[in-house]
């Protein structure tokens, strides 16, 4: 919210400086045209001294704003990285779940059919041979 609150300010000292470099020019315009010399001149220094301040405001706005802007930068890498942290636990943790299903599925599954299915041994070598580490991590890759 403070990030938008100075980027307006930032637009709105842009836009100042736009009419006030408008306004100096039309005045310079003014005075060429204008036969009587110097009936302009106070009326130009003073418009420009607006248009320098101006656009010394616009460049503090723009400071401000960079700063705000590098702050929400650097606070929105640091979210990724917690969500990152966060998602990759519960997909280890999913991952361990899935697992110990299996694991219990398998032992199930064994008390009903003690020699591996009754189809012989090869069901129960390539079933033990599939399971690999049990590392959830690795399991994820």
């Amino acid at each position: 919210k403070r990030r938008k609150t100075l980027q307006l300010t930032y637009t709105t000292y842009q836009q100042q400086i736009k009419n006030r470099e408008t306004n100096v020019d039309k005045l310079t315009k003014l005075a060429r045209v204008n036969t009587v010399q110097g009936s302009y001149d106070a009326q130009i220094v003073a418009a420009q001294k607006l248009l320098d301040g101006a656009k010394l405001s616009s460049d503090k706005a723009l400071v401000e704003l960079d700063e705000v802007t590098q702050r929400v930068i650097r606070e929105m890498e640091r979210f990724k990285k917690d969500v990152d942290q966060q998602l990759r636990n519960l997909y280890v943790s999913h991952a361990s779940v899935q697992v110990d299903y299996s694991r219990q599925l398998d032992s199930e599954w064994n008390k009903l059919l003690p020699n591996g299915g009754g189809g012989g041994s090869g069901g129960s070598m390539s079933r033990q041979s599939s399971k690999g580490s049990g590392d959830p991590e690795t399991l994820m890759i």
